[in-house]
């Protein structure tokens, strides 16, 4: 099933410029809110994309007056990514209620999610992943304190670290990279790469050969 694409999202810059054009109306306006489950460090929330929507008002309550910002959007299954628009991001309530406005083709099928990762910058980095082959690279810290292991440059590596050993056969779920060692995991969609070292979480979309 090939949906149409009125838009390639950008997470990060283009939410924030909030400029993606309206699409047609997919149906009528309306609004959900969820909850971001996880820590005051690190939250996901999650919507429903069956059905499409148009100008629909989506509230994400995060935990306390909390420094949390967006630092992912992904959607599942794979294929209605482009499908959707997300903008007029905005924050209220001392930081505590996330808001946007989303638009979203009408023939989604039903199961298709909308899932929003959010963090604190200081323990939460966006790397994007186009130049590294695979796709939603975050790297954020499991530990108290800096590591060297916390940056993109380094997050970049275990992913391309990874996908080479998978795609050469290797055992992709032990290695080390730039001193660091890692052990990785398959877990469910979108960020299905778990990689773990240095007192830092690498996750990212990426082929599991299932």
């Amino acid at each position: 099933m090939r949906l149409t694409k009125f838009a390639r999202f950008a997470p990060l810059a283009v939410l924030a410029a909030g400029a993606l054009a309206v699409p047609t109306a997919a149906q009528a306006a309306g609004s959900a809110t969820a909850v971001c489950k996880g820590s005051e460090h690190s939250c996901t929330a999650t919507f429903s994309l069956a059905g499409g929507a148009s100008r629909k008002k989506l509230s994400v309550e995060l935990p306390g007056t909390s420094e949390l910002r967006l630092i992912s959007v992904n959607v599942t299954p794979s294929y209605v990514d482009g499908a959707y628009n997300l903008y007029n991001p905005n924050y209220s309530l001392g930081g505590s209620l996330f808001t946007s406005t989303l638009d979203a083709v009408k023939s989604i099928p039903k199961g298709a999610k909308l899932i929003l990762k959010f963090g604190t910058p200081e323990r939460m980095l966006n790397c994007g992943g186009i130049r590294t082959g695979v796709s939603s690279l975050i790297v954020e810290t499991t530990g108290n304190g800096a590591t060297r292991a916390f940056s993109c440059p380094q997050a970049a590596g275990v992913a391309k670290t990874w996908l080479k050993r998978f795609n050469a056969y290797q055992d992709p779920e032990k290695f080390s990279y730039r001193g660091v060692a890692y052990k990785c995991r398959v877990v469910p969609f979108p960020s299905n790469i778990n990689c773990t070292g240095g007192s830092t979480l690498v996750s990212f979309g990426g082929p599991t050969g299932h």
